[in-house]
């Protein structure tokens, strides 16, 4: 036999968030440029009003469904309010990645600040990847730190009324925002930041005809950039979507089991 070089693990990983780059696209490349620095915000608040413990407004496990491409899928999503604020973590869990968000909104749902952490499972320390955005300034503005070090950049356009992060239930929280009507539209500067390269662009989104589906039952049907479709209840909570994600409970197969983290997420102290 000939020659066969053994993979290390941080070989691995780095050919993983390779293809990660490259799945993510870079349409939106040059939307985003590096600084020296940006400004630190102190985490949003209410003025003089405390922040009162949480109120938990809504709370699920999403997950992919017999028919979704992506298996082994796990969401589990927490929408909170704490006085004026409006806090919405979810947890991806999948083989390849897991990621941790927050997204921190104010009364009316749009967004203030957002924190998302990425990493491979079981090579966090070689691939964790954490990024805090900022939306309270002129423009958009990340820090990222990663095993490359701490690096900062600056977002073209202004504040966005709506984001979209790794997972469908954060969506919801557009969908609260908009308060739409069949038929009705809502528009704006949207920040995406699902992949490893965030897109800032005009975005839509659309609510659609009610449907009856086989597996949920009656939804309400929202697109956005006119492609992609996600179900939700009546309250706006996101229960799956077109592609094959479901609401836990609907999916017949043994749930997989949890994939810890080394450290919990920390929003509030990372970057």
């Amino acid at each position: 036999m000939g020659n066969r070089r053994k993979s290390s693990p941080r070989f691995a990983s780095l050919l993983l968030l390779a293809w990660l780059v490259a799945s993510g696209g870079c349409e939106s490349c040059l939307k985003r440029k590096p600084i020296a620095t940006v400004p630190r915000l102190a985490y949003p608040s209410c003025g003089d009003e405390p922040l009162r413990a949480s109120e938990e407004l809504a709370s699920g496990v999403l997950r992919s469904g017999p028919d979704m491409r992506e298996q082994g899928v796990v969401e589990r999503y927490t929408l909170t309010q704490r006085a004026c604020l409006r806090i919405f973590t979810v947890r991806q869990e999948w083989s390849r990645q897991v990621t941790d968000v927050e997204v921190v909104y104010d009364e009316h749902y749009r967004p203030l600040r957002a924190w998302k952490r990425m990493a491979v499972p079981g090579f966090e320390q070689s691939t964790e990847d954490i990024r805090l955005y900022e939306f309270r300034g002129a423009h958009p503005t990340m820090v990222r730190r990663s095993s490359d070090g701490v690096e900062s950049y600056q977002f073209e356009g202004g504040a966005p009324v709506a984001v979209v992060a790794p997972g469908r239930s954060l969506i919801g929280a557009w969908i609260r925002a908009g308060a739409l009507e069949v038929g009705e539209v809502a528009r704006g500067p949207v920040f995406d930041f699902r992949g490893l390269i965030e897109r800032v662009e005009d975005g839509q989104l659309r609510r659609d005809a009610d449907r009856q589906d086989a597996t949920l039952g009656a939804v309400r049907v929202y697109t956005f950039y006119g492609r992609e479709t996600v179900f939700a209840d009546a309250h706006g909570d996101v229960v799956g979507d077109l592609a094959g994600l479901l609401e836990a409970s609907q999916v017949p197969s043994p749930m997989p089991p949890r994939i810890p983290s080394s450290t919990p997420p920390d929003p509030i102290g990372t970057p």
